[in-house]
């Protein structure tokens, strides 16, 4: 916890791959390597990021499998837990491309486009700015790793999965743009491991990377038009 009375706080609310799971499935990755940590390192003292990840986290689905995992469900006492944000980082989808529910990209969109209209009319309740929020398309499925098959198929994920991660980019590239939301295609700069659904480490450390450029630019949009 940064225990900086006036810092700037982030909220990353996702799934798995922001809690940090490891590909092998041997538990999660350390604070320090996470890309929530590393943005943390980064930006230092004067921001708070507060990792908000949870695995099988869908949009807005009940997942039978895991209850719980309603993204649309818990993400209103969560904001309200963490207020005041200046900032959320919004990564879901993957999970939707599970085959059980057989969700179209559009469908996973407009899920997205849910989420974030909540997440505008929320942090806009204290003074009518709501916080600045970043669109994270999620890592391409790569059906093709070595693991993929033994973990996922044909319970979890396909190569349907795999075709719909493809086409997800585009659309939240869309939504991003329709709601006035900063935007970053994880796929441009990292990659799932071994299991073809996790981040690597190398991973985290590249959309850290991209996601603290994006944060200091919006921060200084921020104080200039203050």
């Amino acid at each position: 916890m940064i225990t900086n009375p006036t810092p700037k706080t982030i909220l990353c609310y996702g799934d798995s791959n922001t809690w940090g799971q490891k590909p092998d499935k041997s538990g999660r990755f350390p604070a320090n390597v996470r890309w929530t940590g590393l943005l943390q390192q980064a930006l230092g003292e004067d921001y708070y990021v507060i990792e908000e990840g949870l695995s099988g986290r869908t949009t807005d689905l009940d997942y039978d499998r895991e209850p719980g995992r309603n993204g649309k469900t818990y993400l209103e006492p969560c904001l309200d837990s963490h207020m005041p944000l200046d900032m959320v980082i919004l990564m879901l989808g993957t999970n939707d491309l599970k085959t059980e529910f057989n969700r179209s990209v559009q469908d996973i969109a407009e899920a997205i486009e849910g989420l974030i209209a909540i997440i505008q009319r929320k942090t806009a309740q204290g003074d009518g700015n709501p916080a600045k929020i970043i669109l994270v398309s999620p890592i391409l499925v790569d059906d093709q790793a070595p693991t993929f098959a033994k973990f996922y198929v044909p319970d979890f994920y396909d190569h349907e999965s795999a075709l719909k991660s493809q086409a997800l980019s585009v659309e939240l590239q869309r939504v991003a743009s329709n709601m006035e939301c900063s935007f970053v295609d994880t796929a441009q700069v990292a990659h799932a491991g071994d299991d073809g659904i996790h981040f690597s480490q190398e991973a985290h450390s590249g959309l850290a990377k991209a996601l603290i450029e994006e944060v200091q630019a919006l921060s200084w949009e921020k104080e200039i038009k203050q």
